[in-house]
């Protein structure tokens, strides 16, 4: 059995969020550090995962809301041998008004976009407003789920009613302003970076100029926000691009490995094995069957195309 995601685009209603259903099994998917400009509100059903967001690490619970400001870097990973059900909505601050020039645009939707506020990010059973924000979560998850007739008007109230309710209970809280956001910007860039430019040589020299800090300050920096080395990452990213191109085409082994920046075939051998416990034939004989009238598009972010 593999694990599955499952999404709700939203091209279909012209809303600027995005649906989710995550079901980790077997220690996939491995959701990878990334940014991006919307909110994020994830539900934890089961099970547990290891979050990080911006610079906080915690293992998920059942019952957990966890949050992801705009623009804040995150990743979630499967803690081995564990499951891990959630539901995610994604959804732009456009949405309930934050290019409006209002107070409550100014005063409440703008500092989180612009990362002045940011959020507690985890509320758990037993703290204060939990039972009443979990409410208003489920209503948004239901509307999401199920897109009945005229949802959107009543699911942009209840991202608004959300929204109060963080501020109600003080899980918005102030940014620091030193020189952190600056250096989440540049640590932003550089991922973006990575992720165009997999396939090229990313020695950490390279890498540490590109930002503009002395090679040991770079490696310093990068683990504090990522919590993982640069070079980690970079094999990370190169793996995940490897997976599609195995499942996707009959491209050789030794063509995968070039293509995304590994000279050495053994050596990618050897690091795809690490992390998925196969070798690279052997993934793609596993993963590029149908199963059930579904097509597996990219196991390691098990993404599915239904018939």
């Amino acid at each position: 059995m593999v694990s599955n995601t499952t999404q709700t685009s939203s091209l279909g209603h012209l809303l600027p969020y995005d649906y989710f259903q995550t079901h980790v099994i077997d220690s996939r998917p491995d959701i990878l550090f990334h940014w991006h400009p919307e909110m994020e509100i994830n539900y934890i059903h089961k099970g547990s995962a290891r979050f990080h967001i911006d610079y906080d690490y915690f293992d998920s619970q059942e019952g957990d809301i966890i949050l992801i400001r705009p623009n804040g870097m995150h990743s979630i990973h499967p803690i081995i041998k564990t499951e891990h059900d959630m539901e995610t909505v994604k959804f732009h601050l456009d949405m309930i008004g934050y290019s409006i020039v209002d107070q409550v645009s100014l005063r409440y939707l703008q500092p989180l976009q612009t990362s002045n506020f940011k959020f507690i990010p985890r509320i758990q059973k037993g703290m204060e407003g939990y039972d009443a924000i979990k409410s208003c979560l489920m209503s948004i998850l239901s509307l999401c789920r199920d897109e009945g007739r005229h949802f959107e008007i009543l699911l942009k109230s209840k991202l608004h009613e959300f929204i109060y309710l963080l501020y109600y209970y003080r899980y918005v809280v102030r940014k620091h302003t030193d020189d952190t956001y600056r250096k989440n910007e540049k640590i932003r860039e550089l991922i973006d970076y990575i992720n165009n430019n997999y396939q090229e040589s990313l020695s950490i020299e390279f890498l540490s100029e590109f930002v503009g800090y002395s090679k040991t300050h770079f490696m310093t920096i990068f683990k504090q926000h990522t919590g993982t080395s640069c070079t980690e990452f970079v094999i990370q990213v190169r793996l995940n691009k490897a997976c599609d191109i195995l499942i996707n085409s009959t491209t050789p082994i030794l063509e995968v490995a070039t293509s995304i920046g590994f000279n050495n075939l053994s050596n990618f051998n050897r690091q795809f094995k690490r992390y998925y416990q196969m070798t690279p034939s052997q993934y793609r004989k596993q993963f590029t069957k149908p199963k059930e009238g579904r097509t597996l598009i990219n196991p390691a972010n098990h993404d599915w195309l239904d018939d």
